[in-house]
């Protein structure tokens, strides 16, 4: 990765106020939108619907990432299918509660091993519409709570990591697949409640996840 690191505070030419809705980032994306356990925690909440619904309804689909069976959303049929949450008008429905790869584009995350923290990056060959001018990172990903999500997002992907390193370094096949199923329940069909902070709740689940394999 190469080019200018961001921090939330800063400033940077991401926004444009002449996109007609063209939806382009929202075509073609096959199974690259990685859902994470709060992004189905705000899709269940927005629509009302539940993990294994979403999964049933053809909203959300299941990918393998490293030997890892993890969630994303799902494209139309077709090479250049359109998400499914997107309307006829080339608009995002879900646009209040979408997931948060959906908030970062045209940005990406850099994460520093040795910090456990990331850094945001401009995509290459992101959007390609016209006049963009700068904007606030944190205004742009609109996220409440900025760094508590930050730090769960650290921590979820050095989860991942983990037991992707674990996974690959020749785990039994068999308690691979049971760990697939545990991960699942665990962290995306066991709703969130909304009375509660979903953050407490995410910590509760990772230290169950972790003394699994520990």
């Amino acid at each position: 990765m190469t080019g200018r690191l961001y921090s939330a505070s800063d400033m940077a030419k991401i926004y444009c106020e002449k996109c007609n809705g063209c939806g382009e980032c929202c075509h073609g994306m096959t199974d690259t939108i990685h859902l994470d356990p709060w992004d189905i925690a705000m899709l269940s909440r927005g629509t009302g619907k539940t993990f294994l619904q979403l999964l049933d309804e053809g909203r959300i689909a299941l990918h393998e990432e490293d030997g890892l069976t993890l969630p994303h959303l799902r494209m139309q049929d077709g090479e250049h299918g359109a998400c499914t949450f997107l309307s006829a008008d080339g608009r995002c429905s879900i646009h209040p509660f979408r997931p948060g790869l959906c908030r970062l584009f045209p940005l990406g995350r850099d994460y520093d091993a040795d910090t456990h923290t990331f850094r945001y990056f401009i995509v290459g060959g992101g959007c390609e519409m016209p006049g963009r001018m700068k904007v606030k990172i944190s205004k742009w990903l609109g996220v409440p709570d900025l760094q508590e999500y930050e730090q769960y997002i650290t921590e979820w992907h050095y989860y991942l990591k983990d037991v992707k390193a674990y996974l690959a370094a020749g785990a039994d096949a068999a308690f691979a697949r049971q760990l697939n199923l545990f991960l699942l329940k665990v962290f995306f069909e066991t709703p969130y409640r909304e009375e509660a902070d979903f953050y407490d709740l995410f910590r509760m689940r990772l230290a169950q996840a972790k003394s699994v394999l520990s």
